[in-house]
């Protein structure tokens, strides 16, 4: 209890030039004598903290003073602020604030936090599940909800939660799935009915690699070169690489790399409209025209019942 008094003085007196005895003895609930003993055994630490009589005086620190003297370097100091400053902000609960706060005094570095983190979307929807499975993990307590695979098809998943992955603009949850037996990625966006279950697990060893990630080097690839119109261009720049893509004299832009072949490019490309034209390969575009045939088709035959 007294060394944690005497931190909190030495916090108090970081954070203000001077305080009177009185006012240090209401802030720690302890007697005038005890805030004297407690600053001959700060000054008998070596930390330069000293009173002054009269009009405006108390007790204070030298102006220059900084805790340096720990086991860590400058570098180790940021490194351990900037972890809790992460941490604090994807709003991580076990995070404490006062301890963010006395250790950036001690180390003599108060500013304002290097990184920001909004989980919210742009729509009107509460995102509960981060929070939901941020707590599950810390709690080791297994999940269960209702999952939407690729196909559409729906099934109920019981859970252990490892770890939340932020991967390709998307938040996916990394835990052993007791319903396949083996370790599986599961895309927040397609979980429903999420609840946290008063079961706890024992944490298994993590794999390195899961099923839902393909080496690179297996995945088919084609050599897309493909022009936008610039009124789209702010979503070229979002989804390919910026080598890619280079703006033309009429304004558009020429997108033209290698890229993942599958339903999704196809996809892609019908949502940019007339607003995209590919110019090769002629596989692609015979696949766009097919597409776009059957679509015509579809509304077609709807328009004429």
């Amino acid at each position: 209890m007294q060394t944690n008094r005497l931190f909190d003085i030495i916090y108090i007196l970081l954070n203000q030039e001077r305080i009177t005895a009185k006012d240090l003895s209401a802030r720690c609930e302890v007697s005038i004598r005890t805030i004297y003993r407690d600053i001959d055994r700060i000054s008998q630490a070596g930390i330069p903290i000293y009173t002054q009589k009269g009009a405006g005086g108390g007790v204070g620190l030298l102006s220059d003073f900084v805790l340096n003297k720990v086991l860590l370097d400058q570098k180790e100091r940021e490194t351990i602020l900037q972890a809790l400053e992460t941490m604090a902000a994807v709003n991580i609960e076990t995070t404490n604030v006062d301890v963010l706060q006395k250790l950036s005094a001690f180390f003599g570095k108060i500013s304002e936090p290097w990184l920001a983190i909004d989980l919210s979307t742009w729509y009107e929807t509460s995102d509960q599940c981060f929070d939901l499975l941020k707590h599950a993990i810390f709690d080791t307590k297994r999940v269960r909800f209702n999952y939407f695979n690729s196909k559409g098809d729906i099934s109920t998943r019981e859970v252990e939660p490892m770890q939340l992955v932020f991967k390709s603009m998307n938040w996916y949850l990394k835990g052993y799935c007791l319903t396949k037996s083996d370790f599986r990625l599961f895309k927040l966006s397609r979980m429903t009915s999420l609840i946290i279950s008063s079961q706890q697990f024992t944490r298994r060893e993590m794999v390195t690699t899961t099923r839902p990630f393909v080496d690179s080097r297996e995945i088919e690839t084609v050599h897309l070169v493909m022009e936008v119109a610039a009124a789209v261009g702010y979503r070229v720049y979002d989804d390919f690489p910026l080598d890619s893509i280079r703006k033309l004299a009429s304004g558009h832009l020429l997108v033209d790399g290698e890229f993942p072949k599958g339903k999704w490019l196809i996809s892609y490309i019908l949502s940019l409209g007339e607003a995209a034209k590919v110019i090769s390969p002629t596989s692609l575009k015979k696949e766009l025209v097919e597409k776009v045939e059957s679509m015509r088709q579809l509304y077609h035959e709807q328009t004429n019942d």
